[in-house]
């Protein structure tokens, strides 16, 4: 059985989300920067597993249908605002490199909000079942883009972070 392009994306980024958690969630002594990265990773799981549970619907690529080319992008919508309003609601990390870190999420929180608006205009334009190996073509280039966005990200992160703080902070979240 072939991947569709959304279950491919899907499963990429559970490599993404292994950067976090592994740790206790009964810390009561938490510091800032543990409750960021807590943040930081709960946001990100949350809307992996959303995008992972969009792309169980296309496990047959023979069921693409506009319909459920338009859930899909709606849901791809809706889970991407909410992280995109979760890591702007973090603001900086309390790291010497906070803004720079900021900066890095912001920047990709932007990436993905242009490219759900390429993704649902290329739904939007949909009008036949000969149209959507179109917009599947350029639904696979926004996710690639997305998890360009995301590896760049956590390359910022990572280069940002050069006593560490951040990274032991992610690795001991929940």
């Amino acid at each position: 059985m072939r991947k569709t392009p959304i279950a491919t994306f899907a499963a990429a980024l559970a490599l993404v989300v292994a950067g976090c958690g592994g740790g206790s969630d009964e810390s009561s002594s938490a510091s800032p920067t543990d409750e960021w990265a807590a943040g930081f990773c709960t946001a990100i799981t949350s809307w992996t597993d959303s995008i992972q549970s969009v792309s169980e619907q296309f496990t047959d690529p023979s069921s693409l249908s506009k319909d459920g080319l338009e859930r899909a992008a709606n849901d791809i919508k809706s889970s991407t605002q909410t992280l995109v309003d979760d890591l702007k609601g973090l603001g900086p990390p309390d790291t010497e490199s906070g803004q720079a870190v900021k900066d890095s999420v912001d920047e990709l929180s932007s990436t993905l909000e242009s490219e759900v608006a390429t993704i649902d205009g290329a739904v939007q334009g949909v009008s036949g079942v000969s149209a959507l190996p179109g917009a599947i073509a350029t639904i696979t280039t926004s996710l690639a883009a997305m998890g360009t966005a995301f590896s760049s990200t956590f390359q910022s992160l990572e280069n940002a972070d050069v006593k560490g703080e951040l990274q032991t902070a992610l690795e001991d979240s929940p």
